[in-house]
């Protein structure tokens, strides 16, 4: 009879560790120290994003589908001080998916003084196939979402991005699989063609140790590279801790604009980063 609860005990633990969580808006916070070769720095950050319908968790925590289909409504703040030099940045968007397949989104931004606002159109083919159009201040570019399910938990997923008259161009990729009873790994690279300039590539991979813990890391082509840990303490909050030799930008939160700036913003600067930030989701 011991045995027989102590079976039924594990199945019910084991099934209630597959079961995927749902949230409807996230929060993210943190705090950066930037320490250059002469002088010394900070960042502070804040994003929230409220998503209209549920997101469902693809077991770890901090694991979406790759292509977002919920309406959302967001917004951010980034401060960035070095020595004197101070900047502030503010963003406000939103994304409205339709039942007929038509997404409208806009972003609204200020980078330290300076306005950066986005128009986007698209149209989402499939669930798993999405086309959209961006002009952000005067310049037109396209991207191309397209993710094929390995299972009901691992797929490949594929992005492509570029200008109308193909002066730059952004191929990246992410794969995501369950490779044991609780354990996830992801693997995602991206590669910038500019041709004015020189390619820019990167890689990285985060370890799922189970669904709340995971250890991520990635290198670049400048040899920069970031590694990080991250823990949800329950399902709602969780910390992360990492260091990186890469400055970064505002554009890493999607509030300010495409993810495309994210991909191209890749000055090579000497800094030591140490980053602690949060994260709450319900």
């Amino acid at each position: 009879m011991k045995i027989y609860f102590a079976a039924l005990s594990l199945v019910f633990f084991m099934a209630v560790n597959a079961t995927a969580e749902e949230y409807k808006s996230i929060t993210t916070a943190g705090y950066s120290n930037l320490d250059f070769n002469a002088r010394g720095g900070d960042e502070l950050s804040t994003e929230s994003t409220y998503y209209f319908s549920g997101k469902e968790t693809l077991g770890p925590l901090r694991e979406f589908e790759f292509i977002n289909n919920a309406s959302n409504l967001s917004g951010a703040y980034y401060h960035r001080s070095i020595g004197s030099t101070n900047s502030d940045s503010f963003a406000i968007a939103g994304e409205y998916f339709a039942e007929n397949g038509f997404v409208l989104g806009a972003n609204i931004a200020d980078l330290g003084g300076e306005s950066f606002n986005t128009i986007a159109l698209g149209y989402m083919f499939t669930p798993n196939f999405l086309m959209k159009f961006y002009n952000t201040d005067g310049n037109t570019y396209s991207k191309f979402r397209y993710n094929y399910d390995l299972n009901e938990t691992d797929y490949i997923g594929f992005d492509f991005s570029a200008d109308i008259v193909f002066d730059w161009q952004i191929f990246s990729s992410k794969y995501f699989s369950k490779i044991g009873d609780v354990q996830y790994i992801s693997i995602e690279f991206s590669y910038l063609n500019y041709n004015e300039w020189d390619d820019f590539w990167e890689v990285g991979s985060n370890y799922y140790f189970t669904k709340s813990t995971s250890l991520g890391a990635s290198y670049d082509e400048n040899n920069d590279y970031k590694v990080g840990l991250s823990h949800f303490f329950n399902r709602n909050v969780a910390v992360e801790a990492s260091y990186s030799t890469r400055l970064g930008s505002p554009f890493k939160y999607s509030s300010f604009g495409s993810d495309i700036y994210k991909n191209s913003w890749n000055t090579d600067t000497e800094v030591d980063k140490f980053e602690l930030g949060v994260t709450v989701q319900f």
